[in-house]
């Protein structure tokens, strides 16, 4: 049987834009145990019926099946995890940084921000434990007068597509190469033309072959499946800021 993660990779692309919204807002959900479609009607006016055709057309007998589903994948995310000693942990992020650096090797970080500084508009995406750092770059971005916006909600990622031109930029921030579906999405929004540059994992070659652009960032292997730190995202992004801050794109 698919996971709950599993269907909507599947399926997706098959709802449609009220129903890909009550899917996000369950994704979303803290507890989703106790949400109510209710709720979920109040916050996006949709109908029960629209929540209750979501759920079926990802393959639920009703809206009870999908949280179940759904919060028996949140407990993954959840679950305890292994612990570490402080020196172990001071030492592997002592270790990521220096391999960081050494990869962020000044002729990419040059070609990143020419790719940046080139753009008509900047669409930055990110998904998961990336969009904090999606939301750092957009508002260092921003601060130095870049048309940039940030992206992280699959319908959002999807309409990216029917946004994008061929003088516009597509940043993609991901520590693991994302999803599927989100690729596919943003495959997609190539074909207009747009460039794509991304700042990944070194294990992230699903987006760094579709890639016009990409930097590496190192993550040493940790006791843990799904949850990782993006510190080095950040570390990736604060040089190219600092980069920009000491080229403007007036002396370039």
């Amino acid at each position: 049987m698919s996971t709950f993660f599993e269907r909507i990779a599947e399926r997706y692309e098959e709802l449609s834009s009220n129903e890909q919204l009550v899917i996000d807002m369950v994704m979303r959900a803290r507890d989703v145990d106790h949400l109510k479609i209710k709720t979920i009607t109040d916050e996006l006016f949709v109908s029960s019926a629209t929540v209750m055709r979501a759920a079926r057309k990802l393959g639920y007998a009703n809206f009870s099946q999908l949280k179940y589903s759904a919060a028996s994948a949140q407990a993954e995310h959840t679950a305890p995890l292994p612990s570490e000693d402080f020196g172990t942990i001071t030492g592997r992020i002592i270790s990521e940084f220096d391999k960081t650096m050494q990869m962020l090797n000044v002729d990419k970080v040059a070609e990143f921000v020419d790719y940046l500084n080139g753009a008509r508009r900047i669409f930055c995406v990110g998904s998961g434990s990336s969009v904090s750092v999606v939301s750092d770059l957009t508002r260092k971005l921003k601060l130095l007068d870049y048309w940039v916006n940030d992206y992280n909600e699959l319908y959002s990622i999807r309409d990216i597509a029917d946004l994008a031109q061929a003088d516009d930029v597509i940043v993609i921030l991901s520590l693991g190469g994302g999803n599927d579906l989100v690729n596919q999405f943003l495959v997609r929004a190539k074909a207009t033309g747009a460039k794509i540059i991304s700042i990944t994992g070194v294990g992230a070659d699903s987006v760094a072959k579709f890639s016009d652009c990409n930097m590496l960032v190192y993550q040493a292997p940790v006791p843990r499946k799904r949850m990782r730190s993006r510190l080095m995202l950040n570390v990736a992004i604060d040089v190219v800021f600092e980069y920009i801050l000491s080229h403007p794109r007036s002396q370039k």
